[in-house]
């Protein structure tokens, strides 16, 4: 659980989408935990309503938004109803994602839009909203979580792939765009992470392979240098230093927490 070591993020507004669990549930704690006012939004309401009860019960600050971040109108309104009775959005960290493992022959071309529309159409729609008040205020930080694939390509990994590479562009180019206006934009790409995602990843291989869940695991882990799979803290960690004012001077990055991969 996180701890309260700062409070650097003293009288900030933070918006996180993915927040109900792993990674987005854990950077919203630390977030709070270091003093932001954090809005939560995800598709899961119970599971999103847990992390806002816990957030509060360490004495933190949350609202939540339970919506589908694939519909813009809902993003529209959730940025709209915290600009106004907050007044500004000082981060955003945008958390939400799928992933699908398959040959490209076998994805269809729903899964496809699927995909992108989870990770990377659902973040234009977040920035389109919020990059307009942060360009008046001259002040932003903006913290995309990708993914390694997104730096090698994954086989097996397409549209996951394509759509993380996608998305680090969407960093780079953005970042060069809002710069003069105080705002910065990076990414954090994870890589063999202990999360959902990650046990959904090791179902589809047993299914194929016939082996157990504990035995494709491990050989999942087997391929991390440093001699174990990352935690939701670990990204949090390098997150939330993008995300403060000590990384005033990092703007159009891409940062791996791998574990040497």
């Amino acid at each position: 659980m996180s701890t309260v070591i700062t409070n650097r993020f003293e009288g900030k507004v933070a918006l996180i989408s993915g927040a109900a669990n792993g990674i987005g549930r854990e950077i919203a704690m630390r977030l709070a935990n270091e003093g932001a006012h954090c809005v939560l939004s995800d598709i899961n309401g119970e599971a999103l309503a847990a992390a806002e009860a816990a957030i509060t019960a360490q004495g933190g600050s949350a609202e939540r938004f339970a919506i589908d971040i694939t519909d813009n109108s809902q993003i529209t309104l959730m940025v709209q109803e915290t600009l106004q009775s907050k007044g500004k959005i000082d981060i955003v960290i945008p958390c939400a994602g799928i992933v699908q493992e398959g040959p490209i022959e076998e994805i269809s071309e729903r899964t496809w839009d699927r995909v992108f529309d989870v990770n990377l159409k659902s973040i234009y729609f977040l920035l389109h909203q919020v990059i307009p008040s942060m360009k008046a205020r001259q002040y932003g930080k903006i913290v995309n979580i990708s993914s390694q694939s997104g730096i090698f390509g994954r086989p097996r990994r397409v549209a996951y792939s394509a759509s993380k590479f996608a998305l680090n562009g969407l960093t780079q180019a953005l970042a060069l765009e809002v710069a003069e206006h105080g705002i910065t934009v990076n990414a954090v790409c994870p890589s063999r992470i202990e999360s959902a995602m990650t046990d959904e990843i090791i179902r589809g291989r047993v299914e194929k392979s016939g082996n157990s869940f504990d035995d494709e695991m491990a050989k999942y882990q087997k391929t991390v240098p440093i001699g174990r799979l990352g935690r939701a803290s670990d990204v949090a960690s390098l997150a939330t230093y993008l995300a403060s004012d000590e990384a005033e001077f990092i703007t159009g990055q891409f940062m791996s927490t791998s574990g040497g991969r």
